[in-house]
């Protein structure tokens, strides 16, 4: 009987140890659970899901942005402007409040135009707070209204160009030796096509482009100099990179309607030449349409400008600074 007891006794003792470990396990389970829900209910996850972003559009945002412009988000009404940025094709992180305060004031503009202009500066007022340039870069340096070269700078390996390719006297037009390089083997070609290219202009010196900027300021005005001219230390022709093309037997006035310039507009960038001043980018570039005004760049830099359709001033924004 004593042993029943023992035993009945033994069977209480483990259902109630039994029981209060499934307490247990229970109640640590609820709070585990509370506890993660309250962990979860502090991520940008959910913060941004009660904000109504979508799960692809929260894993856009966090990939894309920091801590601190996630807060942002948080303190403001939902808006597609944040993805949208971000989606668009040459989205720069450093530009991220930059398109923000462009898009308030200009929201009539779209998302590409609203990035095209804030990478390249065209957001702000020419020659506003410029910026020196990087020589380092060589053949992809930016020279815009916006980036700018010293008084004193001038080319390394500057070569002349014979007068079989070039207008002037004998020694005054020059550039980098290895534009000429590539000059030749773009002239070789469209030789072969049949047309005669000439250089009509080329290395400038900082004082030999204050005299050009000067004279068109005296003849128009300083906007009328400034649609067609640099300021000195703001010409790409200082860089040495730069050539003003024509064909034989045309001009600035009707080169833009020749076989030749056709044929440089689908050919040059093999070569490494860029036309620099297109006539749907000028609010982009910041001067008129110039068809006799070529860029080296390298053939990898100028095959993907004329492939996508973009200025140089857009490359370097994305590829090169």
């Amino acid at each position: 009987m004593a042993k029943l007891k023992l035993k009945n006794g033994a069977k209480k003792l483990i259902m109630i140890v039994l029981v209060i470990g499934l307490l247990s396990f229970l109640g640590l389970y609820s709070y585990s659970k509370i506890k993660s829900k309250k962990e979860y209910e502090q991520t940008y996850n959910f913060k941004l899901s009660e904000l109504q972003y979508n799960e692809k559009d929260i894993e856009l945002l966090i990939k894309n942005l920091k801590e601190k412009d996630l807060d942002y988000i948080l303190e403001n009404e939902k808006s597609d402007i944040y993805v949208n940025l971000i989606n668009s094709k040459y989205f720069i992180y450093d530009n991220f409040y930059t398109y923000l305060e462009y898009y308030n004031s200009n929201k009539d503009k779209t998302i590409n135009e609203i990035v095209e202009k804030v990478n390249t500066h065209t957001n702000k007022e020419y020659y506003t707070d410029p910026l020196k340039t990087d020589i380092s870069k060589k053949e992809l340096m930016l020279v815009n209204k916006y980036y700018y070269l010293e008084q004193d700078y001038e080319p390394e390996n500057l070569v002349t160009i014979p007068q079989t390719y070039s207008y002037g006297e004998l020694g005054s037009q020059k550039v980098t030796e290895s534009t000429y390089d590539a000059f030749l083997n773009l002239w070789n070609a469209s030789n072969e096509a049949g047309y005669y290219l000439m250089v009509n202009s080329s290395y400038r010196t900082y004082e030999k482009q204050q005299a050009v900027y000067d004279d068109y300021k005296n003849t128009g005005g300083t906007n009328y100099a400034d649609s067609i001219a640099a300021r000195p230390g703001f010409s790409e022709h200082q860089t040495g990179y730069s050539l003003d093309i024509f064909e034989k037997g045309y001009s600035s006035a009707n080169f833009k309607d020749s076989e030749s310039y056709r044929w440089l507009m689908d050919n040059a960038y093999k070569y490494g030449f860029i036309l620099r001043y297109p006539e749907d980018k000028v609010d982009i570039t910041g001067y008129s349409y110039e068809s006799w005004h070529f860029r080296y760049v390298g053939v990898e830099a100028a095959t993907y400008i004329h492939e996508n359709n973009i200025t140089f001033d857009e490359y370097y924004a994305y590829f090169v600074k």
